[in-house]
């Protein structure tokens, strides 16, 4: 890394980065975040989760300073409240669930709709709890296919389903996150990195000036684009050489560690 350059944005990840194990922001990392802040560093929140899953991980202190990126870029929210959002066409939308239902697997199946989840069976949140926070409204596969999906989710999914999913990458885009346990389907070119292209262009930012911390796969797009990227100790390990470094583990507060170092670095 270039010490001398200035870094005027941060984005971060949660799960597997900011997050801990025990899913908390630790006081030393919202520390250092608080920290760059003050000194005029702009801070994103990039997230695969809805902004109610947010609300409630992030301290208020914290999101009161950011501008949020959620669904992976379908749903953004400035800091000052200005918020836009992208959505998959109803046609696309409408032939997942049509697959999904026709092929007995609509417990696997979600949407995320402005900041609500929506599934087809009860026993979708029984048996993928983990990826939610709380029960999605049960609704029937009609009344699926009307709702604005600005994401759809696909839980544990066969080779069948995943085949038939990837027909659509020039329709969709497609990203296998937790372990490939989770496909998440937004609309086309939606990404964490164009929604944070698009907050630094209103604030004049260069994407050569922002730092991206991240551990997944959703977040590759970001270590392309940003002028610095940081792999978590705890990175898919194929996701590692495409980062600019690689700190501790999100349980050893790998990304205080960094900016920390900056802190030290550009004095803050």
């Amino acid at each position: 890394m270039n010490r001398s350059s200035l870094i005027k944005a941060l984005v971060f990840d949660l799960d597997g980065t900011l997050l801990n194990s025990q899913k908390i922001i630790s006081e030393r990392n919202q520390e250092a975040l608080m920290r760059s802040y003050q000194s005029g560093v702009k801070l994103f929140i990039a997230t695969a989760r809805p902004p109610r899953s947010v609300n409630k991980m992030v301290p208020k202190e914290l999101l009161d300073c950011a501008s949020g990126i959620y669904y992976n870029g379908a749903y953004v929210k400035e800091i000052h409240g200005k918020t836009m959002s992208y959505t998959i066409s109803s046609a696309d939308s409408g032939k997942l669930i049509d697959f999904m239902c026709s092929h007995n697997e609509k417990d696997a199946i979600s949407i995320e709709s402005e900041d609500r989840l929506y599934a087809l069976s009860d026993e979708t949140f029984a048996k993928n709890a983990k990826h939610m926070v709380l029960p999605p409204t049960i609704v029937t596969p009609s009344k699926l296919k009307e709702l604005p999906a600005n994401k759809v989710l696909l839980f544990h999914c066969p080779s069948s389903v995943k085949s038939f999913v990837m027909q659509y990458t020039d329709q969709l885009t497609i990203v296998e996150t937790d372990s490939k346990e989770l496909m998440q389907i937004m609309a086309k070119d939606i990404s964490k990195s164009r929604a944070v292209s698009a907050l630094c262009k209103k604030m004049n930012i260069s994407m050569d000036s922002v730092m991206s911390f991240g551990d997944d796969w959703n977040d590759l797009d970001l270590f392309k684009t940003c002028g610095y990227s940081v792999a978590m100790g705890n990175a898919e390990p194929e996701l590692k050489p495409f980062a600019s470094m690689t700190t501790a583990t999100n349980d050893e507060d790998g990304v205080a560690q960094i900016l920390e170092q900056l802190m030290i670095t550009h004095r803050y």
